[in-house]
């Protein structure tokens, strides 16, 4: 492509979307009165040549533009170098260590063959007269020393080596993820565009385009007090487009640019089922043939076809990224899409890693309930509900506190304005509970020989410490039988449970300021004496 003048452009703002991003480039030239051809080069790849757009100011008229692949030829590969002389050097580094390591080895190898040696040769010499202990002992003491400094050398060589091979390994791994990185061409995309000048001067000129790579999603903290909640959520923003947004004015919209397509559902047909023909025989043979026809059978060759169904993927939420900034945006709602403005110039470049900015921050009136499962646990739980506000909150995580303590992490499916969710759960000391079975009665007759009864009596104790009066949801079971030789009847539960379903009872109660509730029940559970039951009863 023959060399045009070109417009340097900058990028000033972005607009973030769930699934992409609009870019918004920024650059000026001066202009000669007469047409010229002029271009925009150097454009991400993952542009949509389609939402390219281009507007200007100035004594000028844009006749045309177009928006072409261009391929460069990428240099300057001195990382890469630099990685493998590093590594170079490093080889032969532990080259020489493994070197060092053999001598000593040779060395250790010689000393102990002197010292095996000479206790042969010696107590040969000692009966002819030849030596004596001392010099024996002379020999022995410093074939030993040296065995020893050469031990203490071995360990100093070796930890030398294993710390060369850690930062070989280390090198090596640069080297492979630098060489998957780069490539020896690049292709990029260049907007060329017909521009008629009336009279010299500056022209600006602004381009926008949408790109694919690129997207948001909520993060949230919720502080949990007694009575509201502060909800502050975060904007964790990824760019793989590579392009880096350097002072960018940064907008994150909750759209989608995804289309929205109507279909219409088909008829809903109800048909008897059909089973499938069998599958043809295969060939057999003669042997075999012949062993049918005598036993008048036939092999069974037909199979019933199965369906396979692939399981799709479930995308995985993006994890928080540290926190980077901590500006609160500005946020407008259009149409009811919403749009958060962040009101200073931030930098994210093209990396594809999570960068997290604080976008708004709201206070939601939050109620406290409680909750106690009187089978399960020997605990309340404190459970917080928050109403939400006028606008919508898009799916993602949240970390729940309560002043300094953390309570844990959920997930946030979509919630609509108004819609009241449990954002907060954790055991609690406020309420006191207690289970206790206060009666069992012995094995009896029933009044049909050969029958068994039993007879339970449990009280459930709900305390309050609380200054207030407390909401609680209490569930408790008792045995159910579906069974016709056994029974569970004679049952006197009071207060009278809100919902008794197959045993399992629902208490809705509301506990005084530190005040006091209590629950009685008893039940009989009547069975032919020898029947084994599952689960045992207590």
């Amino acid at each position: 492509m023959e060399k045009l003048p070109e417009i340097s452009t900058k990028i000033t703002a972005v607009t973030v979307y769930r699934d992409g991003a609009r870019v918004e480039r920024s650059g000026t030239i001066t202009l000669q009165p007469g047409v010229h051809k002029l271009s925009v080069p150097k454009l991400t790849q993952f542009l949509d040549k389609e939402s390219v757009r281009v507007k200007g100011r100035g004594h000028a008229s844009i006749v045309s533009f177009d928006t072409v692949d261009t391929t460069v030829e990428t240099t300057g590969f001195s990382k890469l170098d630099n990685l493998v002389k590093q590594k170079e050097t490093l080889e032969i580094q532990k080259q020489q260590i493994e070197r060092e390591l053999s001598r000593i080895s040779e060395r250790e190898q010689f000393f102990a063959q002197v010292l095996e040696k000479s206790a042969v040769e010696f107590s040969r010499w000692i009966p002819a007269g030849e030596s004596d202990v001392t010099q024996i002992s002379t020999l022995e003491t410093l074939t030993t020393t040296q065995l020893e400094k050469l031990a203490k050398t071995r360990l100093q060589v070796q930890d030398k080596l294993e710390a060369t091979q850690k930062e070989l390994a280390i090198v090596n791994r640069e080297i492979t993820k630098f060489r998957r990185k780069v490539k020896q061409y690049e292709v990029t995309n260049t907007i060329i565009l017909n521009v008629e000048a009336e009279k010299a001067g500056k022209c600006e000129f602004n381009i926008t385009y949408f790109v694919r790579r690129a997207a948001w999603v909520p993060s949230y903290d919720i502080d949990l007090k007694e009575e509201e909640a502060d909800i502050t959520m975060f904007s964790v923003v990824r760019n793989n487009t590579l392009e880096d947004w350097n002072g960018v004015r940064l907008t994150v919209s909750t759209a989608s640019s995804r289309p929205a397509t109507i279909t219409e559902p088909h008829p809903y047909l109800l048909r008897e089922y059909t089973p499938p023909p069998p599958a043809k025989p295969k060939a057999v043979g003669r042997r075999r043939m012949a062993k049918e026809e005598a036993t008048g059978g036939a092999a069974d060759e037909g199979e019933e076809l199965l369906a396979e169904i692939d399981d799709m993927p479930t995308p995985a939420l993006a994890a928080p990224a540290p926190e980077m900034e901590q500006t609160t945006a500005t946020a407008v709602e259009v149409g009811g899409v919403f749009v958060f403005v962040l009101p200073e110039p931030v930098k994210i470049p093209a990396d594809g890693e999570p960068h997290q900015f604080r976008t708004s921050q709201t206070k939601l009136a939050a109620e406290r309930k409680y909750f106690w499962n009187a089978t399960e646990f020997a605990e309340a739980i404190e459970v917080t509900t928050v109403e939400n506000g006028d606008s919508i909150m898009l799916p993602g995580k949240a970390k729940v506190y309560s002043g300094e303590d953390y309570l844990g992490e959920t997930v946030l499916k979509v919630i609509a304005p108004h819609e009241k969710v449990d954002v907060g759960t954790r055991f609690t000391y406020d309420i006191k509970v207690e289970k206790k079975l206060v009666g069992k009665g012995a094995e009896k007759s029933g009044l049909t020989r050969g029958k068994v009864s039993r007879e339970y009596r449990y009280q459930l104790v709900v305390k309050s410490y609380r200054k207030k009066m407390s909401p609680i949801k209490i569930m408790d079971r008792i045995p159910h039988s579906d069974s016709e030789i056994i029974k569970v009847g004679d049952r006197k539960i009071s207060p009278k449970p809100d919902k008794d379903q197959l045993g399992v009872l629902t208490w809705e109660l509301e506990i005084p300021a530190e005040g006091e509730e209590k629950i009685t029940y008893r039940f009989d559970v009547e069975f032919p004496r020898g029947t084994r039951i599952v689960p045992p009863l207590p």
